[in-house]
């Protein structure tokens, strides 16, 4: 397992607790949102990976990003969207003895956000399509790729701060399970992986 700590946490955990004590909106700006919105944000996280027969469970950091576009219902607390969503690591022991590996798990799918009253804040959850890349540098300084594609699930919760009638601060923590099927690395076969990826992120939403 991947010793280390999240770069970047404290301060994303100190914003997105001073963005919570005023999420009731800046300047008596709607924290919520209706209509078109693009939602934009940048964060860190962790992955941890499971599989089949493997001795224990391996986990590494690095920065998560992700994009959503989606419409409001009318005269409802309920968001409909599409998100897209990426975590690159780096130092991934996935295989005991073998180089470890650069990843990056990617999804991609709907998912519906449920405003709870007026505050700002909002659960979510999706479901869709995960891209798990790997990358392992050789001993001579070659690399090698493995992609494999899977299936997808996303929960989490996140708030908005109003700035203005067009534009909202907003932070998410979540939650991406991710299976991505089996693979082989520097010769040995891995079954049945499974990608657990959590995330903290501060971004922008245009609403």
């Amino acid at each position: 397992m991947t010793d280390g700590r999240a770069p970047g946490l404290g301060p994303l955990l100190l914003a997105a607790a001073m963005l919570l004590s005023t999420s009731g909106g800046v300047g008596g700006q709607a924290a919520f949102r209706s209509g078109f919105w693009v939602e934009a944000a940048r964060g860190t996280g962790t992955v941890r990976n499971s599989c089949q027969g493997c001795p224990s469970v391996t986990a590494a950091y690095g920065s998560a990003n992700y994009a959503r576009v989606g419409i409001g219902l009318a005269s409802t607390p309920v968001l409909l969207g599409l998100e897209f969503f990426a975590l690159s690591s780096t130092n991934l022991d996935l295989v005991p003895g073998a180089p470890p590996l650069d990843a990056e798990n990617g999804t991609i799918g709907p998912l519906v956000i449920w405003y709870v009253g007026d505050s700002g804040v909002h659960l979510r959850g999706g479901a869709g399509l995960a891209r798990g890349t790997y990358t392992v540098r050789t001993g001579t300084g070659e690399t090698a790729t493995v992609k494999r594609t899977g299936s997808a699930l996303s929960f989490g919760v996140g708030f908005d701060v109003g700035v203005t009638r067009w534009l909202a601060v907003t932070a998410d923590v979540g939650t991406y399970i991710a299976a991505v099927g089996d693979m082989t690395v520097n010769g040995t076969l891995v079954d049945d992986i499974i990608a657990t990826v959590y995330e903290a992120s501060v971004g922008l939403a245009l609403r």
